[in-house]
């Protein structure tokens, strides 16, 4: 059996390897957290940018207008819209 001081010091070494042990563990969870958080912000921003890209406008294609051949067109005013003189 060893004397006080060097029970202590067992004590107080093995107090520390305890700590240094879940430091380390702190450590690795904190990697695993931030790890998934800048993968799912990865994936998120992914989506975004594919989404952006390919994405479909909620518009109608603008399709244009046919002409029919020969037909006139028409620039005359309407006949029931007021004029105004001045």
């Amino acid at each position: 059996m060893g004397t006080e001081k060097r029970e202590r010091q067992k004590a107080n070494r093995a107090l520390k390897h305890q700590q240094e042990v879940q430091a380390a563990t702190r450590r690795k969870l904190y990697q695993k957290i931030g790890l998934g958080v800048a993968a799912v912000a990865a994936i998120v921003l992914f989506v975004w940018i594919a989404s952006t890209v390919v994405g479909s406008d909620d518009e109608a294609p603008i399709t244009p207008t046919t002409l029919v051949p020969d037909a006139p067109i028409d620039t005359a005013p309407d006949a029931t819209t007021p004029t105004t003189q001045g």
